[in-house]
């Protein structure tokens, strides 16, 4: 898995790739939730970009055949306006990446994200051990965009949002 480099208008890139366990992903969470409390003033958004972080570490080590995933934070600054990505990278077989690429596309095209959620909780509530609610939630509940690339066998998911400028102090 190749590791990505900052775009030109990244003021800050964070890219910590580590093995598919529940116990790194915790621990990956933990630097997260630091560094999104460290630079975003409003906790409200703070709390949002910790809950996307959460879904993206549980699916792609819960569902990566790789030896490696990433996690990846990113503020990128124009002249008068911020975007905080986070981008989660893992390898997945064919049969996975065709089923969530067949979820994303019906998330990134809902014209409605929370009609979309409440359509989705009705469908998997009598269906054990599979929900698929997590990136829905990420759209519905925490007003991300939800973007998703497949090169290969290697899925990469992005959440994204603008925020205010990033604290410097």
């Amino acid at each position: 898995m190749p590791v990505s480099e900052p775009s030109q208008g990244a003021s800050l890139f964070l890219c910590i790739t580590f093995f598919p366990s529940e116990r790194m992903a915790t621990a990956v969470l933990r630097l997260v939730s630091s560094f999104c409390g460290m630079v975003l003033d409003d906790a409200n958004v703070s709390s949002r970009f910790y809950m996307a972080a959460h879904e993206l570490a549980e699916n792609i080590t819960k569902y990566s055949t790789g030896p490696r995933v990433s996690l990846e934070l990113v503020m990128e600054e124009a002249e008068s306006s911020c975007v905080l990505k986070i981008r989660a990278r893992n390898e997945a077989s064919p049969e996975r990446l065709r089923e969530v690429e067949r979820r994303l596309f019906a998330l990134k095209t809902a014209s409605d994200p929370v009609k979309h959620y409440d359509d989705l909780i009705s469908e998997t509530a009598m269906l054990e051990g599979v929900s698929g609610l997590g990136l829905a939630r990420v759209r519905a509940e925490g007003g991300l965009d939800v973007d998703y690339k497949i090169e290969g066998n290697e899925l990469t998911i992005t959440a994204h949002a603008p925020v205010e400028r990033w604290r410097a102090d």
